[in-house]
């Protein structure tokens, strides 16, 4: 042995021998005789972790002329991709002509674990071609695991069929969880059904992927039915994905009497999800109680309790366990940080979660996806673009930016902070695109004005097979509003019916929105009827359609059939009184908020100087302005200005003006320019005309195109001012548009 090893090892010869032969590593089976070669190799192989060592191992095995034994080839894969060493481990396989299944499985499953999806398939698709290797069932689990998209999964499960493996339940279990990360739970729960034989492992599959979408009545029946047929007994992993779907106190007992009398409760991966699911049902003292009542406190329970006081915003209870848990010697870890932060962005206490974020980094931890992608929401509604990209960057160098969550989050924060850009190169290049990546890309567009690339995109979503959940549906359809697209809007809302869909809340309000904004307020007003739930974001929706119309009355009857308006609500109602004329019922909207507890803003304000403003209530207005709690804005000094134009108040209009262009300027954009200087024009006062274009070009504010929609053949048009070489068949339209002038010339 000692030659063998001095000739392998080198100079760690003495420290790996002192290492197997002291007491706490020595393993259980003796080592080959020194003359066994190959039983030395596979002995060390299969007690080695270390990388440096296992390259030591693996110059030996080709020395030994055994670098086509397969049963260490295996082991010498699995050992580089466990370092991440992934391209050494294909190298080994590819010296292999013919490689059979556990080489192949070993290199697949070392590269689905360093997060390498697409090389795995690739992989795959290249050895298993032809009839030189026939893919086990272990091929098939490590194959579902990698595929990034629903089609591939779909031809995996076609090829386990006419492989033979299609009722093998190792196969169909990774089958039925592959559907679920692909968001085509429908496929998987068909699969699950058709299964000719289901263990634990299956039913916890298909629970597991009801109560992750969301749906944790299906869950829950998927629990009792499998208590019900009482051949199989739920385990540890079944109770802990039930209390997941536990939405309910009712529910959460239910369970907890069941893992009582189960003599479960000693487990400590229940005890931690019983303190989880307390916590999400605001049973604060409950939780509590399981955690002090536990014998064996591991951090995943300090996490739990955490978690549960800040998800209660209970926050300072929260920093207080935290320091207790330092106390007891437990370091905090990464996750006990997520739960926090994730908790506070929730909250809408964006600016502690990033606060709690730094105390992360002071710690000395590095964040990982989960910390990663709870904070970027929080980065998003401050629009901080700076720490978006910083976060991006750090997540890049640490390895956790190909993550899907991280990406999605990403996705996300660069679309909230403007930088459409910046989103849709992490969405092109991202590997394992989901239901929530394709969902945020196009909400993204939406929210930049580029509605016509979110649509376009939304194309692609469906000829990719992606299953729409209720936010794919509001994203598009919001974008369908944005280019007043009308058919495509239809043909969203006859696909959201088919499904069910347009009776989620959110879904309505925004067909609600969409139908309102492409000039069809009678479907809208159906919609509003026809929904059986409503929300404030409903309500609001329907009040600011009508709003949108001109229709004040028609809007000030719904919202008087509201019992709890909130500050968008009023913003609403005072919009229809401005646009409908309604001066009388806009002051006593406005006057009505102090009985609903909701405290004015800038907003409310600005509409109000509207009211009166359009009404010629000029003095009145300012008055008002005069007399506001804060300091006017920009959008204050703008209704002013548009009533003073409206009612040919040059003196006060120019001193409106010179209030928003006076005091830095450009926060309204290029509009306030514009709408001083048409002002002063319609007053002959060109001098001063021309030094406010010059002032808009010292500041570089430049006027925004006028763009303009039409839907012709079932395609919208889209015509940008002095941009006539955007649409292929301008010439013809403007020989049009001359022909058409001329004529109006002879009437």
């Amino acid at each position: 042995m000692r030659a063998f090893l001095s000739t392998a090892a080198g100079p760690r010869s003495l420290w790996f021998r002192s290492t197997l032969s002291s007491p706490a590593h020595r393993p259980t089976p003796q080592p080959p005789a020194v003359g066994d070669c190959r039983g030395l190799l596979e002995f060390y192989l299969r007690q080695c972790d270390d990388p440096l060592l296992g390259s030591i191992l693996h110059a030996r095995v080709v020395t030994c002329g055994l670098q086509k034994d397969s049963f260490l080839s295996t082991k010498l894969i699995s050992l580089y991709s466990l370092s991440g060493n992934t391209s050494g481990a294909e190298a080994i396989l590819e010296g292999f002509q013919e490689p059979n299944a556990f080489l192949l499985n070993a290199t697949i499953r070392g590269l689905t674990c360093n997060g390498l999806h697409q090389r795995a398939v690739a992989l795959f698709c290249r050895k298993s071609r032809g009839e030189i290797l026939a893919p086990n069932s272990s091929t098939f689990s490590c194959m579902a695991k990698a595929l990034p998209d629903l089609r591939r999964g779909r031809q995996l499960h076609a090829l386990s069929v006419t492989s033979g493996l299609g009722s093998d339940v190792f196969v169909c279990n990774s089958l039925v969880g592959m559907y679920a990360k692909c968001d085509s739970l429908s496929d998987g729960v068909q699969l699950f059904e058709r299964m000719p034989q289901q263990d634990v492992v299956s039913w916890n599959s298909i629970i597991s992927a009801y109560a992750n979408r969301g749906l944790h009545q299906e869950a829950l029946l998927k629990v009792r039915e499998m208590v019900g047929h009482g051949v199989l007994r739920p385990d540890q992993v079944t109770l802990a994905s039930a209390l997941t779907a536990c939405s309910s106190t009712e529910t959460v007992r239910e369970a907890h009497g069941y893992i009582v009398r189960s003599d479960l409760q000693s487990c400590s991966t229940v005890q931690n999800a019983l303190i989880s699911a307390y916590g999400r049902c605001g049973e604060i003292r409950q939780a509590g109680l399981i955690f002090r009542s536990s014998v064996l406190l591991d951090g995943v329970s300090w996490n739990a309790l955490i978690s549960c006081y800040a998800r209660n915003s209970l926050f300072e209870e929260s920093f207080r366990l935290l320091q207790e848990m330092g106390a007891r010697g437990l370091r905090a870890d990464v996750i006990t940080y997520s739960g926090i932060i994730s908790s506070l962005a929730q909250a809408g206490r964006p600016k502690e979660a990033v606060g709690v974020l730094r105390q992360l980094l002071s710690a000395g931890l590095a964040p990982d996806a989960i910390a990663t992608a709870s904070v970027l929401p929080a980065v998003a509604d401050l629009r901080w673009a700076g720490h978006c990209r910083e976060i991006h960057g750090v997540s890049f160098r640490r390895g956790t930016g190909s993550d899907r969550r991280v990406a999605n989050a990403l996705v996300s924060a660069y679309g909230k902070c403007g930088m459409v850009g910046g989103a849709w190169h992490i969405f092109e290049t991202m590997e394992g695109k989901d239901v929530i990546s394709w969902s945020s890309m196009v909400a993204g567009f939406g929210q930049n004005g580029h509605c016509r690339e979110a649509l376009e995109l939304f194309s692609r979503m469906i000829m990719a097979e992606v299953e729409l959940n209720p936010i794919s549906i509001t994203s598009v359809l919001a974008a369908c509003a944005g280019v007043s697209g009308l058919r495509q809007g239809r043909e969203v809302h006859h696909w959201a019916a088919k499904r069910g869909l347009d009776e989620q809340t959110f879904v309505g309000s925004a067909l609600i929105d969409m139908y309102a904004k492409c000039g069809r307020i009678r479907d809208a007003r159906k919609v509003f009827d026809q929904m059986p739930e409503k929300n404030l974001v409903t309500w609001n929706a329907m009040i600011g359609g009508y709003a949108f119309h001109g229709l004040g009355e028609e809007a000030l009857e719904i919202f008087r059939g509201m019992e709890e308006p909130d500050e968008v609500s009023f913003i609403a109602a005072l919009s229809a009184c401005s646009h409908g004329g309604l001066v009388e019922q806009g002051v006593e909207i406005f006057d009505s908020m102090e009985r609903f507890h909701v405290s004015p803003r800038e907003g409310h304000y600005a509409c109000m100087v509207d009211i009166l403003g359009r009404s010629g209530r000029l003095e009145r207005a300012m008055e008002l302005v005069r007399t506001l709690p804060m300091e006017p804005s920009a959008a204050v000094w703008g209704s002013l200005l548009g009533a003073c134009r409206i009612h040919c108040n040059l003196d006060l209009g120019i001193f409106s003006g010179a209030q928003i262009i006076g005091h830095g300027g450009d926060q309204g954009g290029s509009g306030y320019y514009v709408m001083v200087s048409n002002m002063l024009a319609e007053f002959g006062r060109w001098r001063e005309v021309e030094s406010t274009r010059q002032l808009m070009s010292e500041r570089g504010v430049k006027k925004g195109a006028g763009c303009s929609w039409i839907e012709v053949n079932k395609q919208v048009h889209s015509f940008v001012a002095k941009d006539r070489e955007q649409h292929p068949e301008w010439g013809s339209l403007f020989r049009l548009l001359v022909f058409l002038s001329e004529q109006m010339k002879c009437m």
